[in-house]
């Protein structure tokens, strides 16, 4: 399995291999580049793999020299994607748009899922690799084991309920800014959309005709900063009193009875897992440069996305994140 991203696509990957691993009953092997994305993401699920399953955390890619002093979740300036020179990572760009990356993906017999369930299904017993992007799936089994996992490392475990029921949050929102603050400033190959605009979350909290006030919790990788664009669209929301660790994010947001989520792999998981413990789950049908979901998860509501213009103050390239984001990835730091 060869993977990339922060940790929430690599619990996605991880997910989707054991599903094939099930299916096919061959065990698999996780190689990860932190750098291919264009953003640094250490590599962050160690303690939720058995030591055969990862083969290498650390796969370098082709013309990026820097990679010291890296901050977690900021654009690689240095990333050759970034540079007008040609370059291996250009050539690859350049097919991709060609739309004949698949093609010579399957030479080598290597599947690419391009998030799509249809893909990840197609995957024989007999692929060589599989490669993102990776499935929302709420498989039963691979939810099971999952947990155990979670369990085995001795951290709560998202995929279950064990909050207190009156001590569960009412609504969680995971709003993403992050790197999202470059989508008007960095190259167009590093893709991505751009930032959710409030007011598509107040109106689907309005739309539920709640009977008395709901306890509204926010969930970001910059947490002040979202709880002020939500107040600007007229919802009061707190903070996880944990900051910068995306693991207890995701356990919080799993324990929500309701959760709406962003364009993130990070809400993705966690609607999963809310939809598996029984919460309602809203996620958006796709991003701002047209791409669309090719997967459904039970219990998972589709909304049509709204974002912030690009004439909003919160883009810049040259964005700082709050000083405790990414906290869980400190010393994952290569």
């Amino acid at each position: 399995m060869k993977l990339a991203g922060g940790a929430a696509a690599q619990c996605l990957a991880l997910m989707n291999a054991i599903y094939l691993r099930n299916k096919h009953e061959r065990d698999f092997q996780l190689f990860y580049f932190p750098h291919s994305t264009g953003t640094y993401w250490p590599f962050a699920i160690d303690f939720l793999l058995e030591k055969h399953e990862l083969a290498s955390s650390n796969v370098n890619i082709k013309g990026l020299e820097e990679i010291n002093n890296l901050e977690v979740g900021k654009i690689i300036k240095s990333h050759p994607l970034a540079a007008r020179r040609f370059s291996y990572e250009r050539v690859l760009s350049i097919i991709r748009k060609l739309k004949l990356e698949r093609f010579l993906q399957k030479l080598r017999g290597e599947d690419a899922l391009l998030a799509s369930r249809k893909n990840l299904d197609k995957v024989g017993s007999k692929s060589k690799a599989v490669s993102g992007g990776f499935v929302p799936i709420a498989d039963l089994q691979v939810s099971k084991e999952m947990d155990q996992r979670f369990v085995a490392a001795g951290k709560p475990s998202p995929f279950s309920i064990s909050l207190e029921d009156s001590k569960r949050p009412d609504i969680v929102i995971h709003f993403r800014i992050g790197d999202k603050r470059a989508k008007f400033s960095h190259p167009s190959d590093f893709g991505g959309d751009g930032i959710s605009n409030p007011q598509i979350f107040k109106t689907i909290i309005d739309s539920m005709n709640l009977e008395s006030s709901p306890k509204i919790t926010v969930v970001s990788d910059e947490p002040e900063v979202a709880q002020a664009l939500l107040k600007e669209a007229g919802i009061e929301a707190g903070t996880n009193a944990v900051t910068g660790n995306l693991w207890e994010d995701l356990y919080l947001m799993s324990q929500a009875r309701v959760f709406i989520g962003s364009w993130s792999q990070v809400s993705q998981l966690a609607a999963i897992c809310v939809s598996g413990n029984r919460g309602k789950a809203f996620l958006p049908s796709s991003t701002q440069v047209g791409t669309k979901i090719n997967w459904q998860i039970d219990g998972v509501s589709f909304y049509s996305p709204l974002f912030l213009e690009k004439e909003h103050m919160i883009y810049s390239e040259n964005f700082s994140l709050d000083v405790n984001a990414h906290e869980a990835y400190k010393n994952k730091q290569l």
